[in-house]
């Protein structure tokens, strides 16, 4: 399985058939110091994957479930904006094999395909305390073969759309490869790069949106990223700068 996999130089491949987790094995080796910097966990299923907040992520055989260990330098705040590198070489494995180029970002984790979630990624990091716990891990489900029926956001599957249809061997090497080249970006040219690639796919930009922070929920325009990002959302009582949220452009089951 492994052997089939070709990934670009300093990355390396931890190969499984099943776990219940790839986020959960790569926290487990980088707190371990088992994996060096740009190893991707990878596995053909999840038996309990998940996503933010602790969702349920459906994981059979068939799409990419696989985490990617990083041990930048940077300070922890910095090092969130890696969270924005996964959604962008997933728009770039999707747009090789799909006509429609209606690839769109939700923030702040999210990859959609003509307006169904095909994508979710999910930042995990260390305490930050000292320079081994300075690590962070960024898992990535890709809906290839499949997508599950009841979720809250409706989804999609590449092979509903593609017309080439890759394996998931060599899905995972383009995701790779184009993950690798934007790591690359960020660590020469900083977040701008990132920041302005990720806004000129972002879905709802400039529109009325729904910011659900849990215990309550704010509406106002979305604006934009600011330099951490965070989502700007411009409201009647000025401009929020939010870190952590779910957003919603139309109405979802049980939220209207």
């Amino acid at each position: 399985m492994a052997n089939q996999v070709k990934l670009p130089p300093g990355m390396t491949l931890a190969a499984y058939t099943s776990l219940p987790s790839t986020n959960d094995e790569a926290k487990r080796l980088a707190m371990e110091e088992q994996a060096s910097d740009g190893t991707i966990v990878w596995s053909l299923e999840q038996t309990a994957g998940k996503g933010r907040q602790n969702r349920q992520w459906l994981s059979a055989p068939g799409n990419i479930y696989s985490s990617v260990i990083l041990r930048p330098t940077v300070t922890l705040e910095n090092a969130a904006q890696t969270s924005f590198l996964p959604a962008l070489a997933v728009a770039g494995l999707l747009a090789a094999s799909i006509s429609e180029q209606n690839i769109t970002f939700k923030w702040p984790n999210d990859v959609l395909l003509n307006g169904k979630k095909i994508c979710g990624i999910l930042l995990e990091s260390g305490s930050w305390k000292t320079l081994d716990q300075k690590w962070l891990v960024l898992g990535c489900g890709i809906n290839l073969a499949h997508s599950p029926a009841e979720t809250r956001i409706p989804a999609t599957s590449m092979k509903e759309h593609a017309t080439i249809m890759p394996s998931v061997e060599e899905a995972l090497e383009s995701y790779a490869a184009h993950l690798f080249n934007w790591i690359q970006r960020w660590q020469r040219e900083g977040f701008q790069p990132i920041r302005q690639a990720w806004l000129e796919r972002a879905a709802d930009l400039d529109s009325v949106i729904n910011v659900d922070l849990g215990e309550s929920r704010l509406t106002g325009i979305f604006k934009g990223l600011n330099s951490h990002g965070a989502l700007e959302l411009e409201t009647k009582n000025g401009v929020h700068t939010i870190g952590a949220g779910d957003v919603y452009f139309l109405p979802v089951k049980g939220l209207v």
